[in-house]
């Protein structure tokens, strides 16, 4: 993740869910009593009960619509509409089942029925493309105070003469521990009568010359209409790699092509190589995947003494321990960072939800767990040159990945492309490689540089279960370890370890995306159909174009229904929606006002120093490794903040706090928070 312009949690989550590809046909259970719960004169309106959930739970509405319920959150049913709230009070989730056509009517009601007095204004509208047999979906996000860091969200789908309207209300930092869990309620609603779409029980076509022809010609249109420098497409089918392609520009302004074997960083997806390496070493003794991380590093510590202790090194890369996404230092004062004084970070960074609770990500403790695994292989080496000798011996070169380093210099060495960012137009602007460097330090979670060609011997070793061109470099047992579930991250995906496992409409299938700041990668394959693919590109947060790019694969293999190009085209229009609203609160130049009190030097324990200057045109936020020329964003309620106007950190926000102590400057949003007091 960067720290770009953000869309808030819950607003991603939800248009997700609207137009997820995750789902398979499942019948809707009955509810409590099986048949239609409207009443009637003779009915006595039911009492509703509340209780907190034990486990997860299948809920039911009053109609017999049917969700999952996480553990600890309370549950207030019986009656419509059903509530759910976090166990910490933070979230609250309600959901209504109107009969009304009409969906701005029917939020309406909702909301009256909730809240009487609801009356927050409406910030954005969205109608994205209704899928797996909802006929419509609005969602609304409202008008919040911004010092209250507040999410307010309605979302309405239409199913027949009803509306199954979601309601939202939490705080950022609530919405960020306990997204996935929200997530899940969400996306797991099934009201009886849904039709969802179902690949289950097809087989994959074979991709001959045509079907390439056809994904390639899509994967081109597509790169235009996502504003995407470059491209490099692999894909495996039956244990053969059938295609392997560049497309576009390794760097806009220049003549040099994409090709196979360009270099691209793969971001998160290093993850995957990170825990296929861990099962290595299992397989060779070094360690267990049960193994306490203190028996293989003494020194390891969390800030929490009791996780200290029983954290395993299945743990470090689970996504389940509940320590939270803290990334924000990756892009500051990284140019002294090592692999230590990441570490080191560790033991200041505590849980915020019980292991095993709900999934939280954090690249920190991911890149901590390939640094313990490498070191315990090679203890007399310091932990950077011991991971990267470790990736290399143990499957870098077993798998013939000969291109494929860490090492940012060899890549510069290399055919490889320049990360770009999109910027206020939009459109796709090249950024320096160094702004990449702040992953290096925690490279293990994400700093791999790797091509076309090499990422496709990782997508035949694992539909191969270890075994590549006839030899076994991984035992089955250890290899398929990284694919069981750990955490839930919505209905039908969960996280394992350094990997995604899911389905796409009733197709299993394994994964992991990654994002550096202007890269953006996609690797996922089709166990039970011997089919993979990966997307490689020099565009930050080009996610809609991998997420477009292989529901087409989807398409064309299982003859599913035609919506790739109508979905990247949405979400490509609402980023553009969103970014006009952002501009218009910017001002072109910031006041006299704002810069009187924050021209200066200011100080973070854990994001350093930064300088903000006045220049003859504006302003600058120098923060040493990067800077960048800003405005002032003004919120509708007055709240004011630094808003950056250049890549690669374009639309990164400073709230400017004024109370009885005086100015200070925050970064960050859910969790994440860092306050910047003035230097004397």
């Amino acid at each position: 993740m960067t720290p770009r312009m953000r869309l808030s949690l819950l607003a991603l989550l939800l248009a997700v869910s609207a137009t997820a590809c995750n789902h398979a046909k499942t019948a809707p259970a009955a509810g409590p009593t099986g048949k239609s719960s409207v009443p009637t004169a003779a009915v006595v309106k039911p009492e509703p009960t509340s209780r907190r959930l034990d486990s997860e739970t299948i809920l039911h509405t009053v109609s017999g619509a049917s969700l999952r319920g996480a553990v600890g959150w309370t549950v207030t049913e019986g009656i419509d509409p059903l509530v759910l709230v976090a166990p910490e009070g933070g979230v609250t989730l309600t959901l209504a089942e109107i009969e009304e056509a009409d969906a701005d009517k029917a939020i309406a009601r909702a909301w009256k029925a909730k809240s009487p007095s609801f009356a927050l204004p409406e910030r954005r509208r969205t109608t994205p493309p209704a899928r797996d047999g909802w006929e419509a979906v609005t969602q609304i996000e409202y008008e919040t105070p911004a010092a209250e860091h507040r999410v307010v969200v309605a979302l309405a789908r239409k199913l027949g003469s009803r509306q199954h309207v979601a309601l939202v209300e939490g705080t950022e930092a609530s919405i960020d521990r306990r997204g996935a869990q929200l997530m899940t309620a969400v996306t797991s609603y099934k009201p009886k009568g849904l039709d969802e779409e179902t690949l289950a029980g097809r087989s994959a076509r074979k991709l001959d010359d045509a079907r390439l022809s056809e994904l390639l010609d899509f994967a081109e249109r597509a790169r235009q209409t996502a504003r995407i420098p470059g491209v490099a497409i692999g894909i495996v089918q039956d244990g053969k790699v059938v295609l392997t392609r560049g497309l576009g520009l390794r760097e806009l302004g220049k003549r040099d092509l994409v090709g196979p074997k360009t270099l691209f960083m793969i971001g998160s997806t290093t993850k995957s190589l990170t825990t296929m390496m861990m099962a290595k070493l299992v397989d060779e003794g070094v360690f267990g995947w049960d193994t306490p991380v203190r028996i293989v590093e003494p020194t390891f510590s969390l800030g929490d003494a009791d996780a200290s202790k029983k954290i395993t090194m299945r743990h470090t890369v689970c996504a389940c321990t509940g320590l939270p996404r803290e990334d924000l230092a990756f892009f500051f004062e990284y140019r002294d960072a090592t692999p230590e004084t990441h570490m080191k970070r560790l033991a200041h960074m505590k849980p915020t939800t019980a292991f095993g609770e709900t999934f939280q990500y954090s690249n920190t403790l991911v890149a901590a767990g390939g640094f313990v695994a490498a070191h315990a292989a090679m203890p007399k080496v310091k932990l950077g040159p011991a991971y990267d000798t470790v990736l290399r011996s143990r499957v870098l070169e077993p798998l013939g990945m000969r291109a494929s380093t860490s090492d940012m210099n060899a890549a510069r060495r290399a055919d490889h492309a320049i990360p770009h960012v999109l910027d206020a137009v939009p459109a796709a602007r090249p950024t320096a490689l160094s702004t990449e460097e702040g992953v290096v330090p925690v490279r293990p979670a994400g700093a791999l540089w790797s091509n076309a060609e090499d990422m496709t011997r990782v997508l035949l070793v694992e539909l191969g279960k270890g075994m590549l061109d006839g030899k076994r470099l991984f035992s089955e047992a250890n290899l398929l370890e990284r694919r069981k579930p750990q955490a839930k991250i919505f209905d039908k995906l969960s996280y394992g370890l350094g990997l995604m496992v899911g389905e796409d409409h009733g197709v299993p299938v394994i994964e992991h995306g990654g994002n550096n700041v202007g890269f953006t990668s996609d690797m996922f394959f089709l166990p039970e159909h011997g089919l993979g693919m990966v997307v490689l590109t020099n565009l930050g947060d080009a996610g809609p174009y991998r997420r477009a790019l292989r529901r087409k694969l989807i398409e064309i293999v299982f003859d599913a229904k035609p919506e790739a190009e109508e979905n990247l085209r949405h979400r490509v229009e609402d980023f553009d929606k969103r970014l006009a609203e952002q501009k218009a609160l910017v001002a072109k130049a910031p006041s006299k006002e704002l810069l009187s009190s924050v021209v200066g030097a200011w100080s973070n324990p854990e994001l350093g120093r930064i300088d903000v200057r006045a220049t003859k045109d504006g302003a600058i936020l120098d923060a040493g490794e990067w800077k960048s020329a800003f405005s002032e964003k003004v919120e509708k309620d007055g709240a004011r903040k630094l808003y950056l106007l250049e890549p690669p950190f374009y639309g990164l926000e400073a709230d400017v706090v004024n109370d009885e102590k005086g100015t200070t400057l925050v970064v960050g949003s859910g969790q994440e928070r860092h306050t910047f007091t003035r230097l004397r």
